[in-house]
C-alpha cells in the first residue's frame, strides 16, 4: 500500500513534519552557539544527495564523523552485512556523543533521546 500513498512533501514541511536539511541544521546549531570546533557525529545512512547536500554543514562544522570515519575498513568489515549491527554502532557512539544528528527521523533517535532523558 505504501507505493500507491500520496505524500504531500510540501504540507508535511508545513506540519514540521519533515527532518532539517543540512543547511537548516547549520542554521540551527549556528543560534544556538554551538562551537565549530565540537565534533558532531553524523548517525545512520547517507543522505538524499550525498555529500553535496552536506557541504553547507561541513562548511560550517568541519569536525563531522560517522561511523565508517570512526572505524577502521577492516573493524567495520565485521559489521557491514549486518544492518542491526551497524543501527546498534550508531546507536552507542550516538548515546556517548555530546552533538549527534540522524541522517533522518526514525526510532533510532527517538530511543537516544529517551536514554539520555531517562539517565540525565
Amino acid at each position: 500500500w505504501w507505493k500507491e500513498k500520496i505524500i504531500n512533501s510540501d504540507l508535511k514541511r508545513k506540519d514540521g513534519l519533515c527532518p532539517l536539511t543540512p543547511e537548516e541544521t547549520a542554521l540551527t546549531l549556528r543560534a544556538l552557539d554551538i562551537d565549530p570546533n565540537f565534533q558532531i557525529y553524523i548517525a545512520a545512512g547517507e543522505i538524499y544527495g550525498g555529500e553535496r547536500r552536506m557541504a553547507g554543514l561541513a562548511d560550517a562544522y568541519p569536525k563531522l564523523v560517522r561511523k565508517e570515519t570512526l572505524l577502521n575498513p577492516e573493524d567495520l568489515r565485521f559489521f557491514q552485512n549486518h544492518s542491526s549491527q551497524m543501527a546498534a554502532l550508531d546507536y552507542l557512539v550516538s548515546l556517548e556523543s555530546d552533538i549527534f544528528i540522524p541522517t533522518y527521523d526514525g526510532n533510532m533517535a527517538k530511543v537516544v533521546e529517551g536514554h539520555r532523558r531517562y539517565t540525565f
